[in-house]
This record gives C-alpha cells, structure tokens and sequence, in this order.
C-alpha cells in the first residue's frame, strides 16, 4: 500500500521513455514501475525535470501519468508536476490531477524562461494553482539554477503555508544549508533534490530526511547506505559514500548533457529510455563510449563496491523482493550493468 506524501521518504522523478521516432514508449512503462519498487523506491514524481514535462503537451503530460499510475496500481507514492510555462496549462493540469484519485500530490514550479517578474503576482500565482488541486496536498518545486528566479524561499514557503491550506512542502533542488536548516524549522515536509545534500539531509532530518532525486532511479542503495552511515553516526564512511556518489554524477554526465546521460544509464541498467524529449539531444555513440569509460573507472575506485554484505536498508523501508537481495551490480567484460549493488536483507 503506497505511503501518503508526509510519510514517503525515497522518491524516483522517472524519465518518460521514448522510442527512436521520439514518441512515447508506454510499453517501457510497467517494467520500469516493477523495478524502482524492487530496489526500494516508494513513490514517483511524474512529470518533474527528470520526466521533461515542461517540453510536453498537456494531452502528453496526462497520458504519460495514466499510464505511471496504471503500472503503479496503488503500490507507490504518486506525485505529479503540473506546472509549466503558462497559467492556464497549469491551472488545467491540476484541474485535471486533482480527479484523479490515484494521485497522492500535486507538484508547483515557477514559470521558466523569464527570469525577473513581480513577486506578489508570483506568490498568487501559486495560491491559485493550489487551489485548482482541490483537496489534494500541495508541493513546490524549488529549482533555482534551472529557474533563474531569485526569491527568498524561506519566505515563500511561509508565506504559502498561511494562505494555502493544502500546501505541505516542498522539494528543495539548492545546496544551501542554512536555507535549508531554515526551511526545517518551519515544520514542513522537505524532499531533497540535490544528490550531493545526501548526507547534509541525513545529518540534519535524521530519519525524516526525504529525497526526490535523479539519482534514486538508480542508486538508490547508496543513497541508503549514506544515510544509514550517517545516523549510526559512521560520519567517515557516510562522507567517503557521499564522495562515491558524488563521482559518480561526475562520471554519469557526459559533456554537460545531463538528461540524455540520465537515460543511457537506464538503458546500461536494462531499462531503455530512449531519447530525451526534443529539442533537447541523444548521446552520440562516442559519448555512449566515454560514460562507459568513465563508469569502469569509477567502479575501481568507489568505496561501495566493499559493503556488499552490509545491512542498509532501514527498517522502515519495505522492498519488494522474494530473493532476500535488494540490488544488483553487474559489471562484466568493462560494461557497467547497474549502479546498485546486492545487498542482503
């Protein structure tokens, strides 16, 4: 039974899988659903800058979480991103998700692209969208380098917590930690966007640390083990973990092509995403080569490859999975597999 988002604590932005003429693959779909649930991921974020909403129709934005929800069947968390670049899109997605009775919460993002406009319309801005979700509990899409926008968020969130009553909180794609320290202390729900605030999170929330991030479609486990390390206070392998996930962005990010290195991680996993949406661009085959490359070189090297037979994942975590291991980490003749090891329950 999936948890409420309150409750959630490991979320998966998934990627919308696509084939080579660009449209979507919604057959990837229930494969997909099936294998975030058996590394351990509770809930999913449909539509968010992993799953490239903005750049899609409305009518491809609702069919793309039909389809999510289908394969989901009430067994995870779902969140779905309704904002966009223009009001009545937004207003119109949440209209359209707030009937939906599968959907756990509805994510707001500020409108991209111009970077300078009045706060207060702003502020109402999101006042009315949350209010066209109904009933259904709010979250704010914090994402400042890819927005541009520069605004107190502390304020904001304060602010939308008094006049919005089915805002809850907020995922938080920033590395500042005193804001975020600040945003804690207000008492509402935080996912944590940002790999590298892993173990910030951890040190800060304690078991309440929650993440929605790019990197729990497929290191999962490690963020687990980071966070694990953390709260038996093994602040030295926690930090030496948070160094290996680290690298591994590094290593995943081929020439600044982020979303198109995102996919062909899945697709090296054995989930194949395709192509990102256009306009934006697929890794060439000499690119495809060089993450390769650079992943053999990060499995050499990172400290998680010795704690396969560790014990992390936290008692409040439920994985699917009748073998008794968790994941799985293949690497075979220089080809990296997954980027999850096998760990015992």
């Amino acid at each position: 039974m999936a948890l409420d988002v309150q409750s959630v604590r490991y979320v998966a932005p998934v990627f919308t899988p696509r084939d080579d003429e660009g449209r979507v693959n919604f057959d990837i779909i229930p494969r997909y659903v099936e294998y975030l649930i058996s590394n351990g991921v509770q809930g999913v974020l449909i539509g968010g800058s992993a799953g490239e909403g903005i750049l899609q129709s409305n009518k491809e934005r609702i069919a793309v979480a039909q389809a999510f929800i289908r394969a989901v069947r009430g067994r995870m968390t779902v969140i779905v991103h309704a904002g966009g670049v223009n009001y009545s899109d937004t207003k119109a997605l949440c209209e359209r998700f707030s009937d939906m009775n599968e959907v756990d919460s509805i994510m707001l993002s500020a409108p991209m692209f111009y970077p300078y406009f009045n706060y207060t319309t702003f502020l109402d801005f999101l006042v009315e969208a949350g209010i066209a979700c109904q009933d259904k509990p709010v979250l704010y899409y914090h994402f400042p380098s890819l927005t541009r926008l520069e605004y107190d968020i502390v304020g904001t969130i304060a602010t939308l917590k008094k006049r919005l009553p089915n805002f809850v909180g907020l995922k938080y794609t920033a590395d500042n930690e005193n804001e975020y320290k600040k945003l804690v202390e207000l008492g509402v729900k935080i996912f944590l966007g940002f790999p590298s605030m892993t173990l910030v999170g951890a040190k800060i929330q304690k078991r309440e640390v929650s993440f929605i991030t790019g990197t729990t479609n497929f290191a999962n486990g490690l963020m687990l083990k980071i966070v694990d390390s953390a709260l038996k206070e093994d602040i030295l392998k926690a930090k030496d973990l948070q160094n290996d996930l680290d690298k591994l962005m590094s290593k995943i990010v081929v020439e600044k092509e982020l979303m198109a290195s995102l996919n062909y991680v899945m697709e090296i996993i054995g989930i194949p995403m395709g192509p990102p949406t256009k306009p934006l661009g697929d890794l060439t085959k000499q690119q495809k080569k060089m993450m390769k490359d650079n992943l053999d070189e990060y499995a050499s090297e990172c400290h998680y490859l010795d704690l396969l037979d560790d014990n992390i994942i936290p008692d409040d975590v439920i994985v699917n999975n009748e073998t008794g291991s968790l994941f799985s980490l293949v690497l075979h003749i220089g080809i990296f597999s997954a980027i999850v090891c096998s760990f015992k329950r």
